[in-house]
């Protein structure tokens, strides 16, 4: 396979992923787990994915994920952070390193699909039902600043020297 095609499998793998978790939550959860583990496997065994890098990424996602649920932006629905919501951020932290990896070379570009795309995404969560809010504009701009650091640690984390150790 190409890189496109990685690319592709890896970014349908996640949106699957993502639409079971967040419309199924509890419900789905079984269905949610195989598609994670598929997007794991995929990446680390296939892609030759850091598994490291993955799970700094997923760490950072969940301290991001935390601090918003911490200040009362949002409330998830299955607890104060469900296991799907815990899912979706391992899926998308073996997800880009495939997916997103042509952003890494561009920064800016890269914190700007982050702070637009990732609020997009939790209106669309809301909308189903994953998650209760006060304040669709207070929604949108925390998120915006949430996505737009995590691409930012993104970047920083595909960086030559960072992947290499050095």
């Amino acid at each position: 396979m190409n890189s496109i095609q990685h690319k592709i499998v890896s970014f349908v793998l996640f949106n699957a992923l993502w639409f079971s978790a967040v419309a199924g939550r509890d419900s789905y959860i079984v269905l949610s787990g195989v598609l994670l583990a598929l997007q794991f496997v995929y990446s680390v065994g296939v892609v030759k994915v850091s598994w490291t890098l993955i799970l700094r990424l997923f760490a950072v996602g969940l301290l991001l994920e935390a601090i918003s649920i911490s200040l009362g932006v949002i409330d998830f629905a299955g607890g104060y952070f469900p296991l799907w919501l815990a899912m979706l951020w391992l899926g998308f932290s073996s997800m880009a390193p495939v997916a997103l990896d042509w952003l890494a070379p561009k920064p800016i570009f890269a914190v700007l699909v982050g702070a637009v795309s990732g609020p997009v995404t939790y209106v669309a969560g809301v909308k189903l039902n994953a998650a209760t809010i006060d304040s669709m504009p207070l929604v949108i701009a925390c998120y915006a600043v949430i996505w737009g650091l995590m691409m930012a640690y993104f970047v920083f984390s595909m960086s030559p020297k960072k992947e290499s150790g050095e």
